[in-house]
């Protein structure tokens, strides 16, 4: 099994193995990705899929739509026929509907590509209490993998064209097989623009499971509880926040926020691990002496990463890390998932 600053190479893609063993990797936690969609004392959960902001996106393309076709509309009427009347009430149903139609042709595309994401990336539930991790399979089947066996890996590769070259980077990360050393019960994987910020956001998930709440930053639930993004509303008005205000309301009209609340309640709740009656259960506060404690494996490791750390050196220097890799017997190709 792959452990903690090993290296793959396949095909051209190079990856720096982070976990096992979840190692403080020496950079700062972060959500680079905004993946993170909910925390408490108890656990976080990690998605791949914004409901609420695919339906905005959705929402506010009719929104120009309709105000350009609208804008053609008064442009012909006044300007081209004028003697036609300011409304024609006999074009107005068919405009309507054919509207509607392309709305909700559109809108079944969104919901559909949402049932499908979410078949193939439920979210992950990390629990720091019992150090474990609810990961949901393309079988809908609860497993629930221990954290210091969890997998994830940063991997890059360069990409040359006829007149550009480019570098791409992705964070992935997933439960071990139990029958191959190598392979996974599944994979998630998100691209993060640049390596740093895959393990950044590695690191908050680490930080979360080994440090506590406290280490990572807030998830901004006005962005997800309508009640709490309208309450925040009437706050700027209250306090004569009027240049805000204005803006606020203006783009939860044109976006259709409120029914973009509810759309990504009803699809959270569908790829949540909630579905499980027994991941409601695991996901209750313990008392904290019944809590899980990190391997003696896992701390010793630590304590010499952070030695390595003092010395200046660098998780994230690649030329480094393979050079070791290959020192060591731990630079592995091909890439067997």
């Amino acid at each position: 099994m792959y452990k903690f600053s090993d290296v793959e190479q396949s095909d051209g893609v190079t990856s720096l193995i982070m976990s096992p063993l979840p190692i403080w990797t020496g950079y700062k936690a972060a959500d680079p990705l905004k993946v993170l969609t909910r925390k408490n004392d108890v656990y976080i959960d990690i998605g791949s899929g914004n409901a609420k902001e695919a339906f905005e996106v959705l929402y506010g393309g009719f929104s120009i739509a309709t105000l350009v076709l609208w804008g053609i509309y008064l442009f012909c009427v006044l300007f081209v026929e004028p003697q036609s009347g300011f409304i024609n009430w006999n074009l107005m149903p068919v405009i309507l509907f054919g509207w509607a139609l392309a709305f909700c042709m559109c809108a079944s595309f969104v919901i559909i590509g949402h049932i499908r994401h979410g078949k193939s990336n439920m979210q992950t539930r990390f629990n720091r209490q019992r150090r474990e991790v609810a990961w949901v399979d393309d079988k809908k089947q609860l497993h629930l993998v221990p954290w210091e066996s969890f997998k994830a890996w940063v991997s890059s590769a360069s990409t040359i064209g006829d007149s550009v070259a480019y570098r791409s980077s992705l964070f992935g990360m997933g439960p071990p097989a139990p029958d191959d050393p190598h392979g996974f019960l599944g994979v998630w994987r998100m691209p993060c623009g640049t390596e740093l910020a895959g393990i950044m956001q590695w690191e908050c998930i680490r930080s979360f499971m080994e440090l506590g709440p406290d280490h990572i930053p807030d998830v901004d639930m006005t962005q997800r509880d309508a009640i709490l993004h309208f309450k925040k509303r009437k706050k700027m008005r209250r306090q004569a926040e009027w240049g805000d205000w204005v803006k606020q309301v203006l783009a939860d009209w044109f976006l259709g926020r409120f029914w973009a609340f509810k759309f990504a309640k009803l699809f959270e709740r569908l790829e949540s691990v909630e579905i499980f009656p027994e991941a409601i259960e695991w996901s209750k506060p313990l008392p904290e002496e019944q809590w899980a404690k990190p391997s003696a494996e896992l701390v010793e490791l630590e304590k010499k990463w952070r030695q390595r750390y003092k010395r200046r050196e660098k998780f994230f220097d690649m030329d480094r890390r393979i050079a070791e890799a290959k020192a060591e017997g731990r630079y592995y190709t091909p890439v067997n998932e």
